[in-house]
């Protein structure tokens, strides 16, 4: 492929006798890889229904590259049990371990690759909050969110100064995937290529150091700051951690889990001899894209100030609005007792039972957020003359915790009825029911005498 001339010399200079084969990769073809969302379907699971051609990942465990066509309206997809997400993507989120429990900040996280492979690995326990700055990507941060099924992800639509002065040693983990000049993505985006100038370069240096002084206070004592970039650029990479860690010492670099060391190169050194610990993931060495990856670590704090921003919020209960009227709350309570098992009703009650001013009903975390955000969870649905017209959200992220389920197995021909809007037949007793393929809700339906009235959005139905 024609790449910009500078780009090239610049590589040549930082990959040496490496640069041919970079070279050679650069003009293959990119691979297409997803990731198995273990909240709805098990990596075994997948493999015993996936009616396509697939090679698993080294270096993730859910990740796999794949074979197929129109993957976008393929079952799986629909119903939220795969997300398609690049394989150098996913090794980001794979440097560190997550256990449930931990409250996690993403600061830049549409389209939510790297947020659901996180939520994944809390297991429905702690929090994440999954933040865009563009209030039209942050939709479509939250439609994945909703897809993939997480229930306890809080989506905020901010910039990086209103969460670093929200929040003070407050996360077990940070990422920073931070917007870049996307070098590492010009095999598969034409657009990188014809965009790409030292100028941008640098400018996206600054906006990436601004993003870093603004939410470094916001890892607690023994929390750990994951950055990554998808571009080669040192500016953005390695000098842009090495300009960090001179202005914060309360911050060391770390080794990243060892799977993603096998897969990817060691750090520039010339900018200091612990960047050997940084990585870069390149397509001549592991099949994907680019990617820059840092793992820092933060040193305990035996005291943190609680800025007057902290001090000011209320807590997500308080700044709610009140609710519509006791009798809809009543309602929906009594709803969710008739829809969901006892199971599903302990797992309720991790949440608060929220409404906003439209009447709508959601199931949110209760974390402190800044009072110009508005608390998000799952959206339960609305009661009109006193009956729930429940949403697709609530049937995405609690349908395996229903009373009531029409399971389709993949290959069953009410699949593509039900994603074309139709109604199906189903063996269950009349209400509401989930919809699921295999193990994964896909969406909703209302029984009566067998037959299935279809609750899945118009907007998502296959034409």
């Amino acid at each position: 492929m024609k790449l910009p001339k500078e780009f090239e010399e610049r590589m040549q200079s930082l990959l040496g006798d490496e640069y041919p084969d970079f070279a050679a990769a650069m003009d293959t073809a990119p691979v297409r890889s997803l990731r198995v969302n273990t909240l709805k379907y098990s990596t075994a699971d997948f493999e015993s229904v996936c009616d396509f051609k697939y090679e698993k990942l080294p270096f993730c465990e859910e990740g796999y590259i794949f074979e197929c066509e129109h993957i976008g309206s393929h079952p799986l997809h629909h119903s939220g049990a795969i997300y398609i997400q690049e394989p150098a993507a996913m090794t980001a989120v794979e440097c560190t371990d997550i256990e449930p429990g931990m409250r996690i900040l993403d600061v830049c996280a549409s389209p939510g690759g790297k947020s659901t492979q996180a939520a994944a690995k809390l297991c429905g326990n702690g929090v994440i909050i999954s933040n865009e700055i563009d209030r039209s990507r942050s939709q479509i941060l939250a439609q994945n969110i909703e897809r993939m099924g997480v229930r306890n992800a809080v989506v905020t639509n901010t910039n990086s100064t209103a969460l670093g002065a929200a929040y003070n040693a407050e996360f077990d983990l940070v990422i920073v995937d931070a917007p870049c000049s996307g070098e590492g993505m010009m095999r598969k985006n034409p657009l990188a290529v014809s965009e790409w100038s030292m100028d941008n370069v640098m400018m996206c240096a600054e906006r990436q150091h601004e993003i870093l002084e603004n939410i470094a206070h916001t890892v607690k004592g023994g929390g750990r700051l994951l950055y990554s970039t998808c571009t080669f650029a040192p500016e953005e990479n390695e000098m842009q951690i090495a300009r960090f860690l001179s202005e914060h010492p309360d911050f060391h670099l770390i080794p990243v889990n060892e799977r993603v060391r096998a897969a990817t190169a060691d750090g520039l050194t010339v900018y200091g001899k612990e960047m050997k610990l940084c990585r870069r993931f390149y397509p001549h060495i592991s099949k994907g894209e680019g990617q820059f990856m840092a793992l820092l670590e933060r040193d305990m704090i035996e005291k943190e100030d609680i800025s007057p921003e902290k001090k000011n919020k209320k807590k997500g209960k308080e700044q709610q609005t009140k609710q519509k009227n006791n009798t809809d709350e009543t309602v929906i309570k009594e709803f969710l007792a008739e829809v969901l098992t006892e199971g599903g009703i302990a797992e309720t009650k991790k949440y608060t039972l929220t409404s906003d001013k439209d009447g709508n009903f959601y199931l949110s975390y209760n974390i402190d957020l800044p009072e110009s955000l508005r608390l998000l969870g799952v959206e339960i649905g609305t009661v009109q003359k006193g009956r729930v017209i429940p949403h697709h959200n609530f049937f995405m992220a609690y349908g395996s915790l229903f009373k009531r389920q029409i399971p389709l197995p993949i290959g069953d021909e009410r699949i593509a009825k039900y994603l074309h809007g139709e109604s199906i037949f189903a063996d269950c007793a009349n209400g509401f029911a989930a919809v699921l393929i295999g193990s994964a809700p896909v969406g909703g339906a209302k029984v009566t005498a067998g037959e299935a009235k279809n609750y899945y959005p118009k907007g998502l139905r296959i034409r």
